[in-house]
């Protein structure tokens, strides 16, 4: 039931930004988690580390540093703001646009994941 909701606040959020024809461009609107954890540790995991806590090899030494994704800031974020970053960047940071470089469905993948390990899922956390 909550991933329903979180799918309706991704397309509503993307609609009213302008960025949601990502979604509605023919992408399933669920990411699938384990298709995004291999994605992530080719691309995020050098700055987000292998358990999404900024620590990555690069990541604090980042101005500013790589986000904790398991930090109440990040956690408050919904799921749209994620994507906007992911896509788009993040300016002032050194989180780069990954636009043209993955697929629709690899970005919600790639969400899917990030979440997870937002949660603790991955590595016995819960």
């Amino acid at each position: 039931m909550l991933r329903d909701y979180r799918i309706i606040l991704i397309l509503s959020a993307g609609l009213l930004s302008g960025f949601g024809s990502w979604v509605l461009a023919g992408a399933e609107t669920v990411g699938d988690a384990s298709k995004g954890k291999p994605i992530y540790e080719k691309n995020c995991l050098i700055c987000h580390g292998p358990e999404g806590r900024g620590d990555g090899p690069m990541g604090q030494s980042l101005h500013p540093p790589a986000p904790n994704f398991a930090s109440p800031e990040s956690q408050r974020k919904p799921d749209s703001e994620w994507m906007k970053v992911i896509r788009e960047g993040h300016p002032d940071t050194a989180m780069t646009t990954w636009k043209g470089n993955l697929s629709d469905q690899q970005f919600l993948d790639v969400l899917a994941y990030a979440r997870k390990l937002s949660r603790g899922v991955e590595k016995g956390r819960s």
